[in-house]
């Protein structure tokens, strides 16, 4: 495709830039009015003079707890939207994907227990090595074994491995949840696309772009009412 003869940009990334930008909007609007109507009842019951001060300050504190819960809502949006929308530059180094692996179960495990799942990791003393940022493949990994527990609500299993094949290092995340409907699954790497109440959407799509930015693929095979496997490729 033949960049844009007035702007010199490629139409994909001005078609992608559009795409973010209308998802940003569509979800400040619900944060942005709740926010307004709370701040508008606040002043009314501050303003009241029949209002006994107790009950002021009971509906004040309610009102400002709304207002913070959404505050922090929007910070998260705009956290994840600059790392979306902003160039990934991975700083590469050798790491152990298998010494990765064994510091997130440590860090998910207790979660696990308490949702009634049992982690399982694969491991032994052989590390499989590969040349990645650190740091961002850590969130990344960090990113989808969340939405593993979360898609398992009633417990279940999250299963996790990584293999050296041949030229390649695979990391997967199985899981036995509730899996992602047929019609859900073009749009699962999609900014702004969740299932999830609350979502802001961006988690995986981020987590694609990171594992891209490395030269990888990120991929996954689901089956409604059985579970997701998600499959993460990077050149070792």
């Amino acid at each position: 495709m033949a960049p844009d003869p007035l702007s010199g940009e490629d139409p994909r990334t001005i078609a992608e830039l559009t795409e973010l930008a209308g998802g940003l909007a569509h979800e400040l609007r619900n944060p942005l009015s709740t926010l307004m109507i709370n701040l508008k009842l606040l002043a009314e019951d501050l303003q009241d003079p029949a209002a006994a001060p107790q009950d002021v300050r009971r509906r004040a504190l309610l009102r400002v707890g709304v207002l913070t819960q959404e505050a922090q809502r929007l910070q998260t949006l705009f956290d994840e939207f600059l790392q979306v929308s902003t160039p990934c530059q991975p700083q590469r180094q050798e790491v152990d994907v298998r010494a990765v692996l064994r510091r997130l179960a440590l860090f998910v495990e207790p979660l696990a227990r308490r949702d009634g799942i049992e982690l399982r990791l694969d491991d032994d003393a052989t590390p499989v090595r590969c040349l990645a940022d650190e740091n961002l493949l850590s969130r990344t990994l960090l990113n989808i074994a969340l939405n593993g527990l979360q898609a398992m609500p009633e417990g279940g299993t999250l299963h996790l491995r990584a293999r050296a094949e041949g030229d390649d290092v695979t990391i997967e995340f199985a899981d036995t949840g509730v899996g992602i409907l047929p019609e859900h699954r073009d749009r699962i790497f999609r900014p702004f696309f969740s299932t999830k109440p609350g979502g802001t959407g961006l988690g995986l799509s981020i987590c694609n772009r990171i594992v891209r930015a490395h030269g990888g693929t990120l991929t996954f095979a689901s089956t409604p009412g059985e579970g997701t496997t998600f499959t993460i490729t990077l050149p070792s």
